[in-house]
């Protein structure tokens, strides 16, 4: 969960080496830190620098701009929940950022209302955060993704695979 401080407080060496190499030299790195040390925000922010770059024209263009394959669905929804809803829903909703999930637990046939009523009712700072609506740019089923894919795709190695191989899901990574 985002603290108040997110944006203001010193970064550590590594992230600030990291976002530099990244943001202003437009280079890949590797970050190898312990766990709970801040590597999640050394890739998080250069996607959402890149993200608020473009004009509102070209964010409404159709494609996923960054996937995020994460090993374990637990870990996945950690992230999407914790730290990914709260920083590009929560703290820039006017940016229109879409953010989904596509693992086996978004199921096929879910309906959009019935989803986020589960959020809502089961996570209370969802709750909190939103109120009793969660964003349209937050895609809460495979539908809306495969009409609309988002820009941030989260998902596992296995349903990655499951992505690639079925015709279906050819909407998210076109054009």
């Amino acid at each position: 969960r985002l603290s108040g401080n997110e944006f203001t407080r010193a970064l550590h060496l590594h992230q600030e080496e990291a976002l530099h190499s990244i943001i202003r030299e437009n280079r890949n790195v590797i970050v190898a830190t312990g766990t709970g040390s801040g590597k999640t925000e050394c890739f998080l922010y250069p996607i959402l620098d890149a993200l608020l770059k473009e004009t509102p024209e070209q964010r409404n263009r159709p494609g996923v701009r960054a996937l995020l394959v994460y090993p374990l669905n637990a870990l996945a929804n950690d992230q999407l929940y914790k730290r990914i809803v709260p920083l590009f829903i929560g703290c820039y909703p006017e940016a229109n950022i879409r953010v989904g999930r596509f693992t086996g637990l978004t199921r096929d046939d879910a309906n959009r209302n019935h989803v986020e009523q589960d959020i809502l009712s089961s996570d209370p700072w969802m709750s909190a955060l939103f109120g009793n609506s969660i964003p349209a740019n937050w895609q809460l089923t495979r539908q809306e993704m495969l009409s609309t894919p988002p820009h941030v795709l989260i998902t596992n190695y296995a349903m990655l695979e499951h992505l690639l191989l079925f015709p279906k899901n050819s909407a998210l990574f076109q054009p």
